[in-house]
């Protein structure tokens, strides 16, 4: 059968994706770590999602102000669109370490790494972990003390145009679309430091696989003698 990489496609089957399946037992570690994989990557998606559907919706107002034949003027609401940007790019990172993890573990139980991928990935988890992080304080400041401003107009017609295009809110903190993903984003940025502590504390190059010669777990601590190469 034909090999990517070193990977068996033969072994490759969509039965893997069962929650039988990803929840047996015999493998070291495997069902914690996509556990917190999975929360990881369900949290994240629903901070982005719900980030760029805000950021669609202050675009689409500012666009409807500035174009107006009745208003115009120029909206102001850079700070949360770059906010929001920062967490989606950051969430879609969060979605491809963790998801391509995810895959590996559980279409190929069996297959240990070398140190230097765990290493790698490790690395790539903590700078993605940070990101989120800083993606979450901006978020957070930006939602709670920001607002977007209308210039160019006379404040009676600012008043009407503000009235007239309701929503989304100038004032951010008003919108609950704002802080349900910055709470959300929270969340996920909580689970991606316990991912990663996870992935620090137990040691993820120990071999996931049982011995194939006697079908025992591998022992947390010992490490196995031989491995396969990526």
């Amino acid at each position: 059968m034909p090999k990517i990489w070193g990977f068996e496609l033969s072994d490759m089957r969509f039965s893997a994706f069962s929650s039988g399946s990803l929840m047996a037992d015999g493998y070291h570690l495997r069902k914690e770590r996509i556990i917190l994989y999975q929360a990881a990557m369900i949290i994240c998606l629903a901070a982005e999602c719900t980030a760029t559907y805000s950021l669609s919706k202050y675009e689409s107002l500012q666009g409807r102000i500035e174009n107006s034949p009745i208003f115009g003027g120029h909206l102001y609401q850079n700070d949360i669109i770059d906010a929001e940007i920062v967490t989606i790019v950051f969430c879609v990172l969060v979605a491809c370490l963790f998801g391509a993890d995810f895959f590996f573990l559980a279409q190929f139980p069996k297959r240990s790494y070398p140190r230097w991928y765990q290493r790698s990935k490790l690395v790539c988890a903590c700078v993605i972990t940070a990101g989120v992080f800083v993606a979450a304080v901006v978020s957070t400041v930006v939602v709670a003390r920001h607002s977007a401003v209308l210039s160019g107009l006379s404040p009676e017609v600012a008043r009407a145009a503000v009235k007239h295009y309701s929503r989304p809110p100038l004032q951010y903190n008003t919108w609950a679309v704002n802080i349900a993903y910055v709470v959300v984003l929270w969340l996920g940025t909580v689970v991606m430091l316990m991912a990663v502590e996870w992935d620090y504390i137990h040691d993820p190059t120990l071999s996931p696989s049982p011995s194939s010669e006697d079908s025992t777990l591998t022992p947390p601590g010992e490490r196995p003698d031989m491995r396969q190469t990526v």
